[in-house]
This record gives structure tokens, C-alpha cells and sequence, in this order.
């Protein structure tokens, strides 16, 4: 069992550093003890840090539409007298020392008397003075502008295979509040990005403010301006770079044709851009446009302006494609005496009263459109779609070839049908 090791104030009393600490903590006891009963009062106690208080609210600064922008954030020495208990207990917050404004008659800088009075007035204490008894402040009309913060990254650089996207910063808009004279100044903020190192994904950093006049001239950042926000940051994008094929997609096409084998001409097969890198790494292509073959016109070429994926940079010096479709296709025009009707209601009969449609332009790959027989195109009329009420009706039709080649009807077509209730 551990024994406890006792005190030996025999060998403490005999160390004279010990005696010596022993002996000064004694003193100041009893010097406390003495200063309480012969000496009960302070007479000239000194309260440092005492901040400057001008309300918000003030009516003579309210009735002129100033403000204090110099001078409300300095701090003063306050003297009291009081009871050694009371003044001891004393915090700067506790005293309230305020300019006296009568003499500000319009925006400037003044030299004005400085007054005084207890937090709480039933503090048992007494103020007997300030110091300095007088203070320069300076007061103008104070007016907010919201301005749209510009990014500007500087030294930074691509791993290779990489690019700088644009930088943003968040927020994307301050508000800056101020005297009168200098916010009116001021027409740019710019956000600032300055270091030398190589970056390989998506950077966010801290920016450092700054304001420019309309010359391009910085308008210094003083104590009299608050801005709304306290921090901005930047962000970087950093962009992989790609080539990427070019393609074009069909729409309104017929089940029986096979878009892949439509074959067509650009005026540029492939286009260097770049992306955030978990996007365009499943990217396999970059489609320009949509091609209606309802309205396909075969002897006509399309362009297209190129619009690239949310967050992508074009990199090449082209943005847009023309797509041509050269000699491979032709048209024909038909008539269509063939009529199918699917998707029958049960109790209702749905009768084609149209026995012809003239003049249907049929277009598609030369060699297909040259062997292509009237007798092989269906119009195809689809009886879910129409609602169900006895009579004659004009309806939409699809036209297809039956014979898998590679052809479809150019434009809309209708037929008339005619509706009666099964007995």
C-alpha cells in the first residue's frame, strides 16, 4: 500500500523561496484587510475602455439623415468615486459616455463634448470625469449600393489534360453601405484569386474585395463602410478536356426505319471541349440537333447552333454545324389506297371511308425510294386515340413501308373514318 507524503513545514519554513512567497501573500492580505477598514472609499478609480455610444435612434442625427462613420468605435478613461466594493465591481459596460450634438448641423467632421451618466442610476457611485473630455467625429449621409462581384483568378494553372472553367464566387452579389460621398464612387467589386499553384480539380478558396471607380481607380475600404456579407468565396472549376464526336438524332420516325443507318454530312465530324470531369468521362457523344422526318426536306440542308451540357467549355473555334444529306436520298410522291386499323374498341365499329390519299410525299435512301411500290405503303390508324362518338371524323394517319426499306412519308396526313355502335 502507497503511503501519503506529509507536509513538512519544518523544511518549507527553511527554504527561503517558499518564505519569501508566503510572506508576500501575508502583505497583501492585510493590506486589503486594512484598506477596507481605514480606506472604505475610492476616490479616483479609472473604468478604461469605455466604448462611445450614439444611438441609432438619435433625433438630431435622424432630422439631418446622417450618420456617425469616424470616431464611434474609439473608447475613453472614465474616473468614478465610490465604495472600494462598488467601484471594484465596475465594468466599462456599465458607463455611458455619448457626444453631444447640438453643434452638428450637416455631414463633416466635428470636435464635440463628450458627456456622461451611470448605466443603471441606482449604482451606488459617482462619475467624476472623462478622458479626453473631447472627441473628433465625423458624420455623413450614408447610402447602400448593390454591386455584382466580378471573379478574377491570378497565377493559377491546368494539370495537363486540363482547363480553368470560369470562376464564381458566392455570393455573387454585395451590398456595400457608406458615406454618401464615397459609395457614389464606387462601380466595380472584384473578387481576387492570387497563387501559383497547379490545380487538378475544383478549387474553392477564400477572395480577397476589391472596389474600383468607373476609371478603373481602387476606392479604398475604410471603417465608415459595412458590407452585408463577411466572407466571399471563390470557386474554380477545373475542366477535363475531350474530343467528342458530333451527331445529329431523328425524330417522328417510323418503328419500321433504323436511324442509325441514316447517313448524313457535317461540316464538322468531332469538337474539342471540355467538362467536369465525372460527366464528360461518360460522354460519348455531343448530339447538335433534332431533325423532324415529318418535315425532312431531302434536297435541303440544316444548321445548328451547338449547345454543350451544363458546365462544359467549348474549346474548338467553331459553334455551329451544318448538316447536309448529299445525293444518298431522294423523294417520290404516292398514292396510298392501303388502310389498317388497329386497337379496335370492342363494341364499337371503326370504318375507313377514304379510299385513296393522294399525293403523299414519301422521302428516304435513293435506291429505296426508286424500287419503292404505292402497294407497299400502309396508312395506319390508331382507334385508342379517337374518342368514341357515332359519326364521321377526319383522324390522323402514320404511313409506313411494309417492306422494311429505308423510306417514310414527309408531312401529316388524315383520313376519314366512320363511327357506329356495335348491335
Amino acid at each position: 500500500m502507497k503511503k501519503t507524503k506529509k507536509l513538512d513545514f519544518q523544511k518549507m519554513i527553511e527554504n527561503g523561496l517558499t518564505l519569501k512567497l508566503v510572506s508576500v501573500l501575508v502583505a497583501i492580505l492585510l493590506w486589503f484587510g486594512v484598506a477596507m477598514i481605514f480606506s472604505p472609499t475610492v476616490d479616483n478609480a479609472r473604468i478604461r475602455g469605455v466604448p462611445i455610444t450614439i444611438s441609432p435612434n438619435n433625433e438630431t442625427l435622424a432630422g439631418l439623415g446622417l450618420e456617425a462613420v469616424g470616431g464611434q468605435t474609439e473608447t475613453v478613461t472614465v474616473r468614478v468615486k465610490g465604495s472600494r466594493e462598488v467601484v471594484g465591481a465596475l465594468k466599462p459596460s456599465d458607463i455611458v459616455v455619448s457626444p453631444v450634438l447640438t453643434d452638428v448641423t450637416g455631414p463633416g467632421t466635428y470636435t464635440l463634448q463628450l458627456r456622461w451618466s451611470k448605466q443603471n442610476v441606482m449604482d451606488d457611485f459617482e462619475i467624476l470625469g472623462v478622458s479626453p473630455e473631447k472627441m473628433e467625429f465625423t458624420f455623413a449621409r450614408v447610402v447602400s449600393k448593390k454591386l455584382t462581384v466580378e471573379a478574377k483568378a491570378v497565377g493559377l494553372t491546368a494539370k495537363d489534360g486540363y482547363v480553368l472553367g470560369k470562376p464564381t464566387t458566392d455570393p455573387v452579389e454585395i451590398t456595400v453601405k457608406g458615406p454618401e460621398g464615397t459609395v457614389d464612387k464606387i462601380e466595380r467589386c472584384v473578387a481576387t484569386v492570387t497563387s501559383d499553384t497547379v490545380l487538378s480539380r475544383t478549387y474553392k478558396v477564400p477572395a480577397e474585395l476589391t472596389l474600383y471607380d468607373a476609371d478603373g481607380n481602387e476606392v479604398e475600404k475604410t471603417d465608415a463602410m459595412t458590407f452585408d456579407v463577411s466572407d466571399v468565396e471563390m470557386t474554380i472549376p477545373v475542366l477535363k478536356k475531350a474530343t467528342l464526336p458530333l451527331k445529329v438524332k431523328f425524330l417522328n420516325a417510323p418503328a419500321s426505319i433504323q436511324t442509325d443507318k441514316l447517313t448524313y454530312e457535317l461540316s464538322a465530324k468531332e469538337i474539342d471541349v471540355a467538362g467536369p470531369e465525372e460527366t464528360i468521362s461518360k460522354l460519348e457523344a455531343i448530339n447538335v440537333g433534332y431533325i423532324n422526318l415529318l418535315d425532312f426536306k431531302y434536297g435541303e440542308g440544316y444548321t445548328f447552333q451547338i449547345e454543350l451540357p451544363n458546365g462544359f467549355v467549348n474549346l474548338d473555334s467553331f459553334d455551329t454545324v451544318s448538316v447536309t444529306f448529299g445525293g444518298a436520298y431522294a423523294g417520290k410522291s404516292i398514292t396510298v389506297s392501303n388502310f389498317s386499323v388497329i386497337n379496335p374498341p370492342s363494341n364499337w365499329n371503326v370504318t375507313v371511308t377514304t379510299k385513296r390519299i393522294y399525293g403523299v410525299q414519301m422521302a428516304g435512301l435513293a435506291a429505296d425510294i426508286a424500287a419503292l411500290q404505292e402497294t407497299n405503303v400502309v396508312a395506319e390508324i390508331d382507334a385508342s386515340t379517337i374518342d368514341m362518338k357515332e359519326g364521321q371524323y377526319n383522324v390522323p394517319v402514320k404511313l409506313y413501308a411494309t417492306d422494311g426499306s429505308t423510306v417514310w412519308a414527309a408531312g401529316s396526313y388524315e383520313a376519314v373514318v366512320e363511327i357506329s355502335a356495335k348491335k
